[in-house]
């Protein structure tokens, strides 16, 4: 309940002998009749104030609505910036979820290119392949795949589809 409740009626509120007989939502006003049955309206949006006779009101000069847009622009400069401190802690959680779960959308992570030396030549791993199974098609153990050039680099436990590895040829 407000702090003033009996001033909240028209009786206390307008001059005397008006009555509120009206709203218009499309143009914000409020319509008055007084004891002679002339029409008023108030101004956009203002329920009491200064009143009108309908058809009347005042138009801005091009001063008033220069200020006025002034006004406006400055107004919805001051939620932008209310925006930018919960904008920037929603952009550092998202970095922060994309560097712990890997996502960084770059393709060519992991897929470092190796140069194998003279004898050898690149194979890519498959699906289902691993260090193992690699060594064993060309007659090498784990640890002698591992130790040519190129294969320095090479983490047996993340292997990964597309990664290359220098065997003999």
């Amino acid at each position: 309940m407000g702090r003033y409740t009996d001033q909240d009626s028209d009786v206390e509120r307008l001059p005397e002998g008006f009555e509120r007989i009206g709203y218009d939502a499309d143009t914000e006003t409020y319509s008055f009749r007084d004891t002679q049955g002339t029409m008023y309206e108030s101004e956009p949006g203002n329920r009491y104030g200064p009143l009108y006779p309908s058809g009347s009101r005042p138009r801005l000069t091009s001063e008033e609505i220069a200020i006025h847009n002034a006004t406006l622009k400055a107004g919805n400069r001051e939620s932008v910036k209310m925006m930018l401190p919960f904008a920037l802690v929603v952009l550092v959680f998202l970095l922060l979820v994309f560097k712990f779960l890997g996502g960084s959308g770059d393709a060519d992570q992991g897929k470092a290119q190796v140069k194998c030396q003279e004898g050898f030549h690149r194979i890519y791993v498959q699906p289902g392949d691993s260090c193992w199974a690699i060594g064993k098609q060309f007659g090498l153990s784990t640890e002698e795949l591992l130790s040519f050039q190129g294969n320095e680099e090479v983490v047996c436990e993340k292997l990964d589809v597309g990664q290359s590895l220098c065997v003999p040829e």
